[in-house]
């Protein structure tokens, strides 16, 4: 696989990588994977991410915020998770370098419209959060 093909295809399939990174993943360079945890551990990656978590506990406080503009947030979930998010985010943004496999998990969270960090998704928004900081 050219360089080329690797970063289309981690652009294009980057739920499925973070998935596979998410588990542990063997990263071979060069790979569609490679290019994936890369950019997973950016600065600019970690920094969205770093928003987006903000931006939600920022909507949860809200009820107007931004209707239709943005996946509402599971209200209830994001204020039970606030210590845990104010965590987060504060490793995100600190300088130190995370552990690709948490930064997977994380990017599962933030990206997935239907899990429980928006407002018709299920499932345990802080065990999820807490195991993705564990393995940062």
């Amino acid at each position: 696989m050219t360089t080329l093909q690797a970063r289309l295809f981690a652009a294009v399939r980057a739920s499925r990588l973070d998935a596979e990174l998410a588990v542990g993943a063997a990263v071979a360079p060069g790979t569609a994977l490679a290019v994936r945890a890369t950019r997973l551990s950016t600065r600019r990656k970690r920094e969205a991410m770093a928003r987006t978590l903000c931006d939600a506990v920022s909507d949860s406080r809200d009820s107007t915020a931004l209707r239709g503009l943005r996946n509402p947030v599971h209200r209830t979930n994001v204020a039970a998770a606030r210590p845990v998010i104010d965590d987060v985010v504060a490793r995100l943004r600190a300088p130190q370098p995370l552990g690709v496999r948490g930064l997977a998990r994380l990017s599962r969270i933030v990206e997935d419209g239907t899990g429980p960090l928006y407002r018709f998704g299920r499932g345990d928004l802080v065990g999820r959060l807490q195991a993705a900081r564990a393995a940062m």
